[in-house]
């Protein structure tokens, strides 16, 4: 978890010209605006204040005591002094990044004779991370880089994989994050065609119109059906296809999946 900053509210007012007796009214109005915090000690630790407690500031509250209270010369020593603070606390990541490429530069050297796919691996990391930093990563890249990491090795059993079940939970996650906007889909496809509900299209065009290409990219290489399959094949199993996605999305269109729904909620 990353450290979060806290400053001495006492500190903060101490250059001001409210008077000391009146601190604890600025403090308390500062929190109830989610700016300060009273920190109460345990007996163990004694502490120059009534109650044993001390307030102190978010970063927000910082700035916020700097632009009503200080001068424009303390506001700027502030700025100065937070963004010095911000350098020394990202410095250590910086060398170990810089550690690890030196690292992995070595490593190179030391072994020229790495195989060329690995290598080209590794280069398209590199790019990617460089894009990355350079903040024009593209939904593209993060594909190539995800791909280039999937096919590195074989990953072993699909039964025990924890990379599968990431992935397959991530998925899940998006899928589901996307339900709203199914369902507002699907309703509108059932007001259009409310005259011809038994008159349906195609289950292909339906699932093509109705829910995400990534949905059923994903359902159709699990059942076997990738572009290669013929025709007639994928006509035959679409059906089955729409119904799963049907049920997945908890949004029923055909006769056959309110049918199947109903008899499985009555059981």
């Amino acid at each position: 978890h990353p450290v979060i900053p806290l400053y001495l509210g006492a500190d903060l007012l101490s250059n001001t010209n409210i008077r000391t007796e009146n601190h604890p009214r600025y403090h308390a109005k500062f929190a109830k605006k989610g700016l300060a915090t009273k920190i109460h000690f345990s007996s163990g630790l004694k502490v120059p204040a009534a109650n044993n407690s001390l307030w102190f500031y978010s970063i927000q509250g910082l700035f916020r005591v700097a632009f009503e209270m200080y001068s424009k010369q303390e506001q700027l020593a502030v700025l100065e002094n937070f963004q010095s603070f911000q350098t020394e606390q990202s410095q250590p990541l910086v060398s170990s990044v810089r550690q690890k490429l030196r690292s992995l530069d070595d490593q190179l050297s030391s072994e020229p004779q790495s195989c060329t796919e690995q290598l080209e691996t590794v280069s398209l990391l590199l790019e990617n991370i460089n894009r990355y930093i350079k903040g024009n990563l593209e939904e593209k890249d993060a594909t190539e880089t995800v791909l280039a990491l999937l096919k590195a090795k074989d990953w072993g059993s699909v039964y025990s994989s924890s990379l599968l079940s990431c992935v397959g939970r991530w998925l899940g996650q998006q899928f589901h994050a996307a339900n709203s906007s199914i369902s507002q889909k699907v309703e509108g496809f059932k007001v259009q065609h409310i005259e011809r509900i038994s008159d349906l299209p195609p289950a292909e065009e339906l699932a093509t119109e109705l829910f995400p290409e990534a949905m059923q990219t994903l359902l159709l290489h699990w059942m076997g059906l990738s572009e290669e399959s013929s025709l007639e094949k994928r006509r035959s199993e679409y059906p089955i296809l729409l119904l799963i996605l049907e049920f997945a999305n908890h949004n029923l269109i055909t006769g056959v999946a309110h049918v199947l729904y109903s008899s499985l909620i009555c059981k």
